[in-house]
């Protein structure tokens, strides 16, 4: 999880003392989080998604999905039309069914 958090915050332009003093934690806090020595609290996570709420927590705690909430909302958004449909049958033939 901490490889996931330097990548936000390279992203994000933050320094390791901004990110503490943005959220209200000790800078060692984030130190000791950045290095892998600690892992963060339930604290942590709640000051550090109330300040950024584009932060995706999912993605944060377990790498699944995107770094950004708003990109999996344009995710959803993109939807595709179904053109047409390819039977394969067993004797070798097929079928084409257009939408």
């Amino acid at each position: 999880m901490h490889v996931r958090l330097k990548k936000w915050m390279v992203s994000e332009g933050l320094k390791a003392s901004q990110l503490a003093d943005n959220i209200s934690v000790n800078r060692a806090t984030i130190s000791h989080i950045l290095s892998g020595r600690n892992r963060p609290s339930i604290d942590f996570f709640q000051k550090l998604l109330n300040r950024y709420t584009d932060l995706n927590s999912n993605w944060l705690i377990t790498g699944i999905g995107y770094m950004y909430v708003k990109n999996e909302a344009e995710e959803i958004e993109v939807s595709k039309k179904i053109e047409k449909v390819v039977v394969f049958y067993d004797d070798a033939s097929f079928e084409e069914v257009n939408s």
